[in-house]
């Protein structure tokens, strides 16, 4: 009966003294180090004299990598890190978005790029690993009924304008005399 009181004090003790980080739902132990990259790509183009200019900028796609831990200790039975570690390649390989919940901020549609885990003999019932992550930019999209009327013939269906008589005049560029006699080419 100890066991069962306990297990359920110390249950909603996790409940209540969560730490609120995770990805895709998943909740670890411990939190070592979370690493959030936001960058702003700015474009160069060479000019004819002179150094590159930067006429433009966009924001690259969130990263953020996370090391965390979990222990078959804290979450009461043996294989309990193995799940975790399950959990988390199961969200890698269904390539949904989600959301990651770190101290700092809240990340949207992300992605798990990569996983990798460390275990040796003293951590075979834990679960070490570091989490790189990548946001989705989504963006909405829509079909047009595809060419219009206009655009398939646009002499007969465009209006015309008047631009009054126009009248041909010589040139004033004079050509080389060793064009002026020659035959074009065909």
């Amino acid at each position: 009966m100890t066991n069962i009181v306990e297990a359920v004090v110390g249950t909603i003790g996790n409940i209540l003294i969560s730490s609120g980080r995770s990805v895709g739902g998943i909740e670890f132990d411990v939190t070592v180090e979370e690493t959030g990259r936001d960058t702003t790509f700015i474009t160069n183009h060479p000019v004819e004299r002179g150094a590159a200019i930067s006429d433009h900028a966009f924001m690259m796609p969130a990263e953020l990598e996370l090391r965390v831990g979990c222990s078959d200790s804290v979450g009461g039975y043996q294989g309990y890190s193995a799940d975790v570690y399950a959990a988390l390649l199961e969200l890698q390989s269904a390539r949904e978005p989600f959301e990651a919940v770190t101290g700092k901020r809240l990340y949207e549609n992300m992605l798990v790029s990569a996983v990798e885990v460390t275990t040796n003999q003293e951590s075979e019932h834990a679960l070490f690993a570091r989490i790189g992550l990548r946001e989705v930019i989504i963006v909405d999209t829509q079909t047009t009924g595809g060419i219009s009327a206009n655009a398939v013939s646009p002499q007969r269906t465009s209006g015309t304008t008047s631009k009054g008589e126009q009248q041909l005049k010589a040139s004033d560029i004079s050509l080389p005399s060793w064009v002026a006699g020659s035959t074009p080419y065909l």
